[in-house]
């Protein structure tokens, strides 16, 4: 109706959602062709990463929308080598157990 007024910042948390479903799915095939066997604690740490995943891309991209475009750049960069360094770490946990293929 008065599409000035209203608010469509829940269309990128439906997005994110959608997405994040996707992610999960695929992740779920993934396992399974590298015959990594997932328990509930892998289960657990790949959760937790990937919401500090979430997170670490979140801020700056927060940072730079309110103006704050400097200290945005300051956070993603040193927050992406931090996140691919967490990244190698998680996969290196889920292979405890692999199953030899």
């Amino acid at each position: 109706m008065f599409l000035g007024v209203f608010d469509f910042t829940f269309v990128v948390w439906i997005l994110i959602g959608a997405v994040s479903v996707l992610i999960v799915l695929g992740a779920i095939e993934w396992f399974k062709d590298a015959g990594i066997v997932m328990t509930w604690w892998k289960w657990l740490i790949a959760t937790i990463w990937y919401i500090i995943v979430l997170m670490g891309l979140a801020a700056p991209f927060t940072l730079m929308g309110e103006g704050e475009s400097a200290a945005g750049w300051k956070l993603l960069i040193f927050s992406v080598p931090v996140l691919v360094i967490l990244a190698f770490i998680v996969l290196r946990i889920l292979r405890i157990g692999k199953t030899k293929a």
